[in-house]
């Protein structure tokens, strides 16, 4: 009984899985460490709460407020690329940095104009499927 039980559940969670994974907008990850694990759990809160930002600018939450906390989450994933670049560097696998990435080299010329203009970019790119 109670390992009928457990197989059910087992069932339910991996058609749950199997559901979200045919989504368009989902990407599945096997996770091999315990550290990409922590990363997944972080990034997953980041998503949730960066898309609930973004559907609620100047509706809950003003750009006084919201345009430092991502420029701080950017700035983590730049030094998380960074760290990656460096590791699969060092250990020969391939490294394919995401498009949104080259955008942020512009960053590193320190140029006022460049950076706004970078931030108009990432901004237009996060509206962009919004109605």
């Amino acid at each position: 009984m109670k390992e009928d039980k457990g197989k059910a559940l087992y069932e339910a969670r991996m058609e749950r899985k199997i559901t979200f994974a045919k989504e368009r907008d989902t990407r599945v990850v096997l996770a091999r460490t315990n550290d990409t694990h922590r990363i997944l759990d972080i990034v997953r809160s980041a998503d949730r709460g960066i898309r609930l930002i973004r559907a609620n600018l100047l509706i809950r939450y003003s750009t006084e407020e919201v345009l430092p906390l991502l420029a701080e989450y950017q700035e983590a994933v730049q030094k998380l690329h960074e760290a990656t670049e460096k590791i699969c560097a060092l250990t020969g696998v391939p490294y394919r940095p995401p498009k949104s990435l080259e955008l942020t080299a512009v960053e590193g010329d320190g140029k006022a104009a460049q950076k706004e203009k970078l931030i108009d970019t990432r901004m237009e790119m996060a509206y962009k499927d919004m109605p």
